[in-house]
């Protein structure tokens, strides 16, 4: 008796119900949405990081440029972070902290100003 491969996700690696059809990819709804997520956010990040993009195809040493928080006067990187860091290239603060800090600012000053 032969045994049959049992496919799987490829999000997530669990087995795939074995009346499915064969082009299917996941296990849930859940799981494609979470692949397109992951696509979706790895393309966003090739594309905000081009500098470093062309520079490791060049094979040339990238120097990622750093940058001043307005609020606190801390100096940061731009661009690559890990996950649970991550920052728009084009980020202006260098914590949501700061950014909030920054807001209630303006909005102190903006108090009292009618037009």
């Amino acid at each position: 008796m032969a045994r049959r491969k049992v496919r799987q996700c490829s999000q997530c690696g669990a087995p795939l119900p074995e009346d499915s059809r064969r082009s299917r990819r996941y296990c849930s709804a859940a799981c494609r949405s979470e692949a397109w997520r992951w696509r979706r956010e790895r393309d966003a990040w090739w594309e905000g990081n081009a500098e470093f993009v062309a520079a490791l195809r060049e094979g040339r040493p990238y120097k990622r440029p750093k940058v001043r928080c307005p609020m606190c006067k801390g100096w940061w990187y731009v661009g690559e972070a890990p996950s649970w860091l991550r920052k728009r290239v084009d980020a202006v603060y260098c914590s949501p902290r700061c950014r909030t800090r920054a807001y209630r600012q303006r909005r102190s000053r903006s108090e009292g100003v009618t037009e």
